[in-house]
């Protein structure tokens, strides 16, 4: 193949797969059926661990920029539920961007389940991640909130996954990078706190080779009271912290502050 002819083959490449980017959502239905072949009849499915069904409303698709031959897909497999809480793990595979093929895929058992505290949605998040020389990663927000006035929360987590070979495994599970939360009287009053993480990969290379991360947070405290009539923040405080993060033997340890209690 000559150079000319390599690049109209390169270019068509990149303009199909641009377009499949464009529109990768209008496409979802037909990638789940791909992936999960009864869904779009509405049938349950089944596979080792019992039935489940698919949630579309928390199932979502994207090309993934750095590899546009390749699509990233992230599903709901609903396993059970009731009035308010439910049963639910999370499936992310890598597809085939021009036949849709599957490459990989990787299911995380009642990742998504929920209670007082449900999922609120799914997010690729495709920036660079390259955690060691040669490999790029990438990632998974998870949206969590609740539905109470007096005490809302709000939470973001970030997983990373890695795509070696056929094989797509997680390197960094449910960090948590945005909350919020607080107590009020559906009025005015009360406490809130709003915390923002920003994740940085530093050229310290780690155990296997995986570069160090650090995790730089701002924590905002704040009161609000009514003052002559109106509401007003009467107190705040900021607090800045960073936490390292380092890669153990299969993945990235969370710092213990991160521990569930």
């Amino acid at each position: 193949m000559n150079r000319i002819t390599f690049a109209a083959a390169l270019c068509g490449l990149l303009m199909v797969c641009s377009a499949r980017a464009d529109d990768c959502q209008q496409h979802l239905p037909a990638l789940l059926e791909q992936a999960y072949p009864g869904y779009a009849q509405g049938h349950l499915l089944d596979d080792e661990r019992g039935t489940y069904r698919i949630s579309i409303e928390l199932s979502i698709c994207k090309v993934w920029p750095a590899r546009p031959h390749l699509t990233l897909l992230a599903a709901s497999l609903v396993r059970a539920e009731d009035d308010g809480h439910g049963y639910s793990d999370l499936e992310v595979l890598v597809l085939d961007t021009l036949s849709q093929a599957i490459v990989a895929r990787h299911v995380e058992p009642n990742l998504l389940d929920w209670d007082a505290i449900f999922v609120d949605g799914l997010e690729f998040d495709t920036a660079p991640y390259r955690l060691r020389e040669g490999d790029l990663a990438f990632g998974l927000r998870i949206k969590r909130r609740n539905m109470s006035r007096p005490n809302p929360f709000y939470e973001t987590s970030l997983s990373l996954y890695e795509l070696q070979s056929q094989r797509l495994r997680p390197v960094l599970s449910e960090l948590v990078m945005d909350s919020s939360g607080g107590e009020w009287d559906t009025r005015c009053a009360g406490e809130f706190s709003d915390t923002k993480g920003l994740l940085i990969i530093t050229e310290r290379p780690g155990n296997k080779g995986y570069r160090d991360l650090l995790l730089k947070q701002s924590r905002v405290e704040s009161r609000v009271a009514e003052v002559a009539g109106e509401c007003e923040t009467v107190e705040e405080s900021t607090r800045r912290v960073q936490f390292r993060i380092e890669y153990d033997e299969q993945r990235y340890l969370l710092p213990i502050e991160f521990s569930p209690v």
